[in-house]
């Protein structure tokens, strides 16, 4: 009598990385329905961006001391930058108790504009800049944050959803290695 095993996937970022190994076009297809659900989310945060400079002097050229460009104010190239991700890289450990790459589904806006607009102040800096943010859009995160909220009743159910799948299916996958 031969033993019978079964092997159950636990991790989400296991379960892509094998669905990555077994069925890429699964893979991509979750990706796709991913980046569906937080469609959403993705359009109010970039309603909640303005498209005038958000302070008169954003309409300025500024660069940091290293010579990056941040502003002038570019409504066009801050709200192309806001996506959502889909990651299956490994998690890192720094060797100081802190831990890297955590996420597995998310949402991004990268980009001078992001630093600058959404998360202003939230080093409690006090700078003048930040305070005028903060009085006329509200506190950190401006956007980002304050977009996943305002869908996040439609949007957390459908993510949930989607995660029993990507699990399910990568079991399915183990079941029939």
């Amino acid at each position: 009598m031969t033993p019978q095993t079964s092997i159950e996937v636990v991790g989400l970022k296991d379960a892509l990385k094998i669905l990555n190994a077994t069925d890429k076009n699964l893979r991509r297809q979750i990706t796709k329905d991913f980046k569906e659900i937080m469609a959403p989310v993705v359009t109010e945060a970039k309603q909640l961006v303005p498209q005038k400079p958000p302070l008169s002097g954003m309409i300025r050229e500024w660069e940091t001391r290293s010579g990056a460009t941040i502003l002038p104010w570019r409504y066009n190239v801050a709200t192309r930058t806001i996506v959502p991700f889909t990651s299956g890289k490994k998690v890192r450990d720094t060797g100081l108790g802190f831990r890297q790459n955590l996420a597995i589904f998310g949402m991004k806006w990268t980009g001078p504009e992001a630093a600058v607009f959404d998360m202003a102040g939230k080093a409690k800096s006090g700078s003048p800049m930040a305070q005028a943010l903060t009085e006329r859009y509200g506190s950190p995160s401006r956007a980002m944050w304050k977009a996943y909220e305002r869908k996040a009743i439609d949007v957390h159910d459908k993510i949930r959803d989607l995660v029993d799948r990507v699990m399910r299916e990568a079991n399915r996958m183990v079941g029939n290695i």
